[in-house]
């Protein structure tokens, strides 16, 4: 009975609204998550997020909108992400990398600009990422494994994972579909612990109501409305009078499984009749999700809905309190580390080829071993650590297993068991910019990348977007030679005119890490040359200022530097809401990046600041 008339039922039931319904929201919501571009003239540096940096140093005719120049700071700094076209003639213009005073001068004007009126930036309509459903199935059946591994890859916003921008597609409803009947068809075996009372038993709708009422409260994140429960009830009763109560039950997981309610983020109108161009508060629920799949990316667990319930969690108090408390929960390490892999572009490192005869020891296992160590390191830092930044770039300790400890030249101790906690060779590795997988993605198949691990600094560390390079320039990377060094073989890029404007930027930063082979072991020997690591931030003042020898003095730099400092604010902020911050946000970024600063660089003081922030407790659907 169950297969071809439920599968009329479930085609008549929700098919229409995942499918126009959910394409009419996206495009009635918009499928952005962008920021607006900046109000400055055009001509001279790219730009970056919110006033948060300040851009890199300009070459003519670049081109970009800017904002006005921070107090305190030298150069000047978009307000959005948007570069511009070239100005005409273009004149270079030398931007600084400010400093603290600069950054929060840029955020003050913004901030003061809204008079006092709440503002926060556009919410997009987010459909949950794979690790979401994955994570939600998990803690709502007890499923295991990567179910949501079966759909359509996840887009992104800058480094991170968020579903904001492309509209819903044939395919991603018939992969969600297939995926729901496999998890609602595992989920029979588990009806006594998923089902609040007795399905089987009950010859009336009680046991049925009360399953529906209390799992479709926990699948929705939100209590079913009157119609929402009536319609789940028809649908419950039908399938139970022609099959059994396992077949209701599956049928009812099925369904709910590919209800917009569960497969979007439920934040985007705030429960209004419409979406409304002024902020709206969240309502406890939509805040209680929102704040469980930033912390723990799943859904919220007994005690966080009930705070949700009694609606004590709008208060800032309780939302820092809950911070606290489920930071501590296990659960957060499915974020915590999530978020540092995804900064460091090493969420997928699946598809990373080395030479076999430059390096032989390079296999799946030592690429395991090596995300292994940075999730555990940030982790522990984070959560369990002293919560700083400044550990996060020069922590002298690591988390080894497998064949790192041979790359990184360590004696396994005795009674060694995963997960122990070793200290790293003080001359050789200091927090995440010297750990082998973020020098290994950094790098080309056969030799070492000044290019690709001087950008990652810029844009990811430093948050100062570059331009792509010129059309029909070669990107090839010049032959390797054991005669010559890769310092040597790449000043090139900054004696060709079409790129010196660019690699002055990048190279300096990059050759820093020349002590590191490309897969991250240390090295004083390029080919037979010594290695020469010493590097500079051009343009930079302050901490970041003058010369530096090597990632290990560099990684001090940026664990000092204010510029780091806002720019890490920035990413978590965009990790937190999948979207890149606006000049509506000015306020809430100002207040955030001052209680970092304030708190010594506390990461875990940052993310209380993010949640407690007017930017994570509204929503603004519309332009």
């Amino acid at each position: 009975m169950l297969s071809r008339d439920r599968f009329k039922v479930r085609h008549v039931f929700h098919p229409p609204t995942i499918g126009a319904c959910l394409c009419a929201a996206v495009m009635s919501f918009g499928c952005q998550g962008l920021v607006a571009t900046g109000g400055g003239g055009s001509g001279g540096n790219g730009t970056s997020g919110l006033g948060g940096t300040t851009g890199v140093p300009g070459t003519p005719g670049s081109g970009a909108t800017t904002g006005t120049a921070g107090s305190g700071g030298t150069g000047t700094t978009g307000s959005g992400s948007t570069t511009g076209t070239p100005g005409s003639g273009g004149t270079a213009v030398t931007t600084g990398s400010g400093g603290m005073t600069g950054i929060m001068g840029d955020l003050a004007a913004l901030c003061a600009q809204a008079a006092g009126t709440l503002k926060v930036g556009r919410t997009p309509l987010r459909r949950l990422t794979r690790s979401q459903f994955n994570n939600t199935v998990r803690d709502l059946l007890g499923s295991t494994g990567t179910p949501a591994n079966a759909i359509s890859p996840d887009e992104r916003i800058g480094p991170f994972f968020s579903n904001a921008i492309a509209p819903i597609t044939d395919l991603v409803v018939q992969q969600t579909g297939e995926v729901a009947a496999t998890l609602a068809a595992q989920s029979v075996a588990r009806m006594a612990q998923i089902a609040p009372c007795d399905l089987a038993a009950d010859t009336t709708t009680t046991c049925a109501t009360r399953f529906i009422t209390e799992f479709g409260a926990k699948v929705y994140r939100r209590p079913l409305d009157t119609a929402e429960r009536d319609k789940y009830l028809a649908l419950y009763t039908m399938e139970r009078g022609a099959g059994t109560a396992q077949t209701a039950f599956q049928l009812i997981v099925e369904t709910m499984l590919q209800a917009p309610s569960f497969l979007y983020h439920s934040d985007v109108s705030a429960g209004a009749a419409a979406p409304t161009s002024a902020p709206v508060r969240l309502s406890p629920q939509q805040l209680a999700s929102r704040l469980s799949y930033f912390l723990w990316d799943s859904m919220p667990d007994a005690t966080l809905s009930v705070a949700a319930t009694n609606s004590t969690l709008l208060d800032t108090t309780v939302l820092a309190a809950q911070v606290d408390r489920m930071l501590l929960d296990a659960r957060a390490t499915d974020t915590v580390p999530a978020f540092h892999l995804q900064w460091l572009g090493l969420g997928d490192m699946s598809g990373i080829e080395k030479d076999p005869v430059r390096f032989p020891q390079f296999n799946a296992a030592l690429v395991d071993a090596m995300r292994a160590e940075t999730a555990a390191f940030s982790d522990f830092v984070v959560r369990r650590g002293d919560g700083l930044m400044s550990t996060l770039f020069n922590g002298g300790f690591t988390f080894p297993q497998g064949a790192l400890f041979q790359l990184y030249g360590l004696t396994m101790p005795a009674g060694f068991k995963v997960g122990d906690q070793m200290a790293t060779k003080a001359t050789e590795r200091a927090g995440l910019l010297t750990q082998a997988a973020f020098l290994t993605k950094q790098a080309h198949r056969d030799q070492t990348s000044p290019v690709h691990r001087g950008i990652f600094v810029r844009e990811n560390i430093l948050c100062q977007p570059l331009m792509d390079p010129p059309p029909g320039v070669s990107t090839t990377p010049p032959a390797v030679s054991d005669v010559t060094t890769t310092r040597t073989r790449f000043t090139a890029h900054q004696a060709n005119p079409a790129c010196g404007g660019c690699h002055i930027l990048i190279d300096p930063i990059g050759l820093g890490f020349e002590n590191y082979d490309a897969i991250g072991a240390y090295r004083a020997k390029d080919g037979t040359m010594d290695v020469d690591a010493s590097g500079e931030v051009k343009g930079a003042t302050g901490i970041l200022a003058g010369p530096f020898v090597g990632a290990i003095e560099l990684s001090k730099k940026l664990g000092a530097s204010p510029e780091a400092a806002s720019c890490l604010g920035n990413q978590w902020f965009r990790f937190s809401l999948g979207r890149m911050e606006s000049n509506d946000d000015a306020c809430s970024m100002k207040a955030i990046q001052e209680g970092f600063a304030a708190s010594g660089g506390n990461v875990r003081q940052l993310l209380s600041k993010i949640v407690q922030s007017d930017a994570f407790r509204y929503v603004r659907a519309t332009q």
